[in-house]
């Protein structure tokens, strides 16, 4: 699989330079993380690439630009990026429909405590494909101010996504409900 664009310093500093061609190594350096050393090389390459090209405005500035070729480049690493992190979606919310499937053939209902994050936003719907395929599953998702009864459950399982212990709140104290960190079952 090819390295990561969320992880290439190339993009980013091509993505800086296109939002803001008078940005200087400092400001890269600081914020991609990376040495002022390693930003000098790293622009020095793809100069000699033709992926970006400088103009010395000062004799303290200078701008940075995208050629033609920077540009399509760019364009590229942002194809590929969506694809590796459309692809990380996709498998995430199949195996989260996975894990449903399995846990409902074990317990009668499934609570699931949904955060309002991207995962929250995966899960969501993973459950709702999930269920369109299986209409008889009691699968009932929870929200941060949802609360559920406990009386009249008797096999069942709460699915949660890491260890929040606000969200977890009084969920923690359900004895006669499975708990599930469902990261670690993805």
């Amino acid at each position: 699989m090819p390295q990561s664009v969320y992880s290439d310093n190339e993009f980013f500093i091509m993505s800086e330079i296109a939002d803001n061609e008078s940005i200087s190594q400092r400001e890269l350096s600081r914020k991609l993380g990376l040495s002022l050393g390693s930003i000098n090389v790293l622009i020095n390459k793809m100069i000699r690439e033709g992926l970006i090209k400088m103009e010395q405005v000062s004799q303290k500035q200078v701008f940075y630009m995208l050629t033609p070729v920077g540009i399509m480049e760019k364009a590229n690493k942002t194809v590929r990026y969506l694809k590796v992190h459309y692809r990380a979606i996709y498998e995430t919310k199949e195996k989260v429909k996975s894990v449903l499937s399995e846990l409902s053939l074990k317990y009668d209902d499934i609570f699931i405590l949904k955060s309002d994050d991207e995962m929250g936003e995966v899960i969501g719907v993973a459950v709702t494909e999930f269920l369109s395929e299986n209409k008889s599953v009691k699968v009932n998702i929870i929200g941060k101010n949802s609360k559920f009864s406990v009386k009249k459950i008797r096999n069942a399982v709460l699915l949660y996504v890491g260890e929040d212990q606000e969200l977890m709140g009084d969920y923690l104290k359900i004895n006669n409900v499975k708990m599930i960190n469902l990261l670690e079952r993805l």
